[in-house]
């Protein structure tokens, strides 16, 4: 993606959304999303413009707004994605995800 910003905040408010039981809550944790999407589409429409930074077709060709979009329509290789991924990172992140499960298990008990 071109706005990783963006869309780390989206999908955490999208994630808060989907957990609530509140439809007025939903609706607030849902707008980062929201404003991934059109933030990220205005300012890719001003780089390419050439206001306030660039944006240059060929980037705008192999990349996307949305996350994974790119990878989905054949842009960008999977190969490309696995030599750019920090293994290290991924394993400690399974690894923290999986003790903070096995601590709501216990806690839930």
């Amino acid at each position: 993606t071109r706005h990783p910003s963006f869309w780390s905040l989206g999908f955490l408010g999208l994630g808060s959304a989907l957990v609530t039981p509140f439809a007025t809550e939903a609706l607030m944790f849902s707008m980062p999303t929201v404003f991934a999407l059109v933030g990220g589409a205005h300012q890719d429409y001003r780089y390419r413009r050439h206001l306030g930074g660039e944006l240059s077709p060929e980037v705008d060709a192999v990349t996307s707004n949305i996350p994974f979009i790119a990878l989905l329509t054949g842009k960008q290789s999977w190969c490309t994605l696995s030599e750019e991924l920090k293994w290290t990172n991924i394993g400690l992140a399974i690894f923290s995800s999986f003790l903070l499960a096995l601590r709501r298990q216990t806690l839930v008990r």
